[in-house]
């Protein structure tokens, strides 16, 4: 029996050090997709730049048809005064002409607003590039770093479950399907130290009696609280 508790024991150690490995493995998906984010997010912030500028020209444009329509037809207008006879005809026109000139006014106005816009846009783009490209960069240097950081801890898990897998061949059936089950509904740790008289998974205070037994190593004890297996560390007095 104190040979399968020594197995069992080192068998703790090993799933305590593939919890944390696991843990670390669990986290490089999540940091990648962190990367992948921000720079999906800084790419749609330049395309919406694009669209914004894209929509002040258009504008911009259609501004300047109105305002060449208003200038033809002020000039047809003009043409116009040198063959009217009659003076309210006269008046008439000028009262056109006038109103084609505050209406080309207003235009114009528009349109030196809609370069302003165009200019200030044009001076935010160089940063939102930059930002772009910073992301860009960002996720390619991290990403290999990440890769590198993921290969070492996916062969240190490889090795941790070569030495469990000695270690398992070494129990009995019965111990070693326990074992496992238990494992696997208790997030890896099947077996933990009592520790001050009480199980080191859950911390339920064990009787005496349960103590006792532990120390004397010569059969499996399980907590009533959580169901692992518990040892009397080897080291301990």
């Amino acid at each position: 029996m104190s040979d399968e508790l020594d197995h069992l024991w080192a068998l703790k150690d090993l799933d305590e050090q593939l919890a944390v490995v696991s843990a670390e493995l669990k986290r490089f998906p999540e940091q990648r997709t962190a990367l992948e984010h921000r720079l999906a997010a800084e790419r749609v912030r330049l395309e919406q730049h694009k669209s914004q500028v894209a929509a002040l020209q258009v504008r911009r444009r259609e501004f300047e048809r109105q305002i060449e329509a208003l200038t033809a037809e002020e000039r047809k207008f003009q043409g116009q005064l040198p063959l009217v006879k009659k003076n309210e005809e006269y008046q008439a026109l000028l009262h056109e002409i006038g109103g084609v000139r505050k209406k080309r006014s207003d235009i114009e106005t528009s349109v030196l607003v809609a370069l302003e816009d165009e200019e200030r846009l044009a001076g935010e783009r160089p940063a939102i590039e930059q930002a772009v490209r910073g992301a860009e960069r960002e996720l390619a240097e991290r990403a290999a770093a990440i890769d590198r950081e993921e290969a070492i801890d996916r062969e240190r898990a490889a090795g941790l479950d070569a030495q469990r897998a000695g270690h398992l061949e070494h129990l009995p059936a019965a111990t070693r399907s326990r074992y496992e089950r238990i494992r696997a509904s208790r997030e890896g740790r099947a077996v933990v130290a009592i520790m001050k008289g009480s199980c080191g998974g859950c911390y339920r205070g064990q009787p005496p009696q349960v103590v006792q037994e532990a120390k004397r190593r010569d059969r499996l004890l399980l907590c009533d609280g959580c169901g692992r297996l518990m040892l009397w560390p080897p080291d301990a007095p």
